[in-house]
């Protein structure tokens, strides 16, 4: 069984694209994941995931996933295997298939909508 839960905080926006054959969208985001045990506490290590999600859903789900929330993932680890330049090199990701948002600190998060900030409580966030 290949199953995967990762912890950690999103390090850039959420980049969405669309498959050219199908048109479906795919969701790129990258995953900062602290390590569990570390002997120096002032220097953490962090590993930086990247991730991906395609399906409909995630056209909608792009937008709340913006740099520095937390977010808890669920997917599959995928170990993609290419030659370049006579070269074989390997690229790891998580296929996600699940999303859950960590909670905040504040009942509310801030987010903005048509340029001005309004606050949302998480219960009003569509998934």
């Amino acid at each position: 069984m290949n199953k995967i839960i990762l912890s950690g905080g999103i390090t850039r926006d959420a980049e969405l694209t669309f498959l050219g054959s199908t048109g479906t969208p795919k969701m790129s985001f990258s995953l900062a994941v602290e390590r569990g045990y570390q002997k120096d506490k002032n220097n953490k290590v962090v590993d930086y995931i990247n991730c991906e999600m395609i399906g409909k859903h995630t056209e909608n789900l792009c937008q709340y996933l913006t740099k520095g929330k937390a977010l808890m993932v669920e997917g599959e680890l995928n170990i993609d295997n290419y030659e370049k330049a006579g070269e074989f090199r390997s690229f790891t990701k998580v296929k996600v298939d699940k999303v859950e948002f960590q909670a905040s600190n504040n009942k509310f998060e801030e987010a903005t909508v048509n340029g001005e900030f309004q606050e949302l409580a998480t219960d009003d966030i569509p998934f």
